[in-house]
This record gives structure tokens, C-alpha cells and sequence, in this order.
């Protein structure tokens, strides 16, 4: 797989002093610890090892990964196989994604919610949903709306 010309490094090292300058107030020893991480994943700050092929004796100098959760590197595989186990879960059709949020003012009453209150929240959703697709099919759009409510 050919390199990217741009990685998340080369943004971080472009820009990542001035960034951290200017979020000094809420920017913390962990989201510098994760930059730092990112810089260093796969150069000669890692270290690294020769892999040499059985085969021909074709060697090759790897670096060590930093195997930070946050890296896109080192999660590019954990990434692509988590969409493709989410990819058989959908049903053949065309799908589009709609995300309902609370106010902010509401998240901490989420946690503590019933199962009853959080299936009447998102039954409103629903109800908002069914009037929208109304709304497109009286444009002359097809549309369906279906709701699934997640296990609790």
C-alpha cells in the first residue's frame, strides 16, 4: 500500500506548536503525551528491526510503532476491520444516519435515565423522523424511517 504524500505527523509538526500555544487552556500533559506519540510512531526515535525475507534474503529496516490507541497509524487495521464487522451488520439498503443530541444541560440527567424515559425520548425521535419522511414523499422522494432501540 503506497504512502499517503500528508500524514497526521507532517500536520503536527507544521503546526502542532502553535496549536498547543493557542489551547494552552484546556490542552493537558495527556494530549501532549498522545502528539508526542504520533510523531514518533514509525521513525528512528522508536528504534526499529531488519526483516529479511526466507525466501531471497531481500532485508528491509521497519520502525517500532508507538501503538498509541490515538494513532492513525497503529490503528489503521483495528479501524478497517471494525467497519467491515459493521458493514455485514447493515441490511441491504441505503442508509443515512441521523443523530438526535441533547442540550448539554441534559447529558448528566442521561446517565440516570429508565429504560422507559430513554425508549419515550427516542419514540419522539421517531415521531419527528415519520414527519420528515412525510414531508419527502410529498416532494416526490422516497424515504423510510425505521427505529431501532438499542439493548440496554
Amino acid at each position: 500500500m503506497p504512502r499517503p504524500s500528508l500524514e497526521v505527523a507532517d500536520v503536527i509538526r507544521a503546526a502542532g506548536e502553535s496549536f498547543v500555544d493557542r489551547s494552552r487552556a484546556w490542552f493537558s500533559w495527556l494530549h501532549q503525551k498522545v502528539l508526542n506519540a504520533i510523531l514518533a510512531c514509525r521513525t528512528a526515535a522508536l528504534g526499529g528491526h531488519v526483516d529479511e525475507c526466507s525466501r531471497c534474503g531481500y532485508r528491509t529496516i521497519s520502525f517500532n510503532s508507538c501503538r498509541n490507541r490515538h494513532c492513525p497509524k497503529c490503528q489503521a487495521g483495528a479501524r478497517d476491520r471494525w467497519l467491515a464487522a459493521r458493514r455485514r451488520d447493515l441490511l441491504p439498503t441505503r442508509y443515512v444516519h441521523v443523530v438526535f443530541t441533547l442540550p448539554r444541560e441534559l447529558a448528566p440527567l442521561a446517565l440516570h435515565v429508565s429504560r422507559q424515559r430513554a425508549e419515550a425520548a427516542l419514540t419522539r425521535g421517531l415521531i419527528t423522523g415519520k414527519f420528515l419522511a412525510y414531508k419527502a414523499k410529498k416532494r416526490r422522494r422516497t424515504s423510510e424511517y425505521n427505529c431501532l432501540f438499542p439493548p440496554c
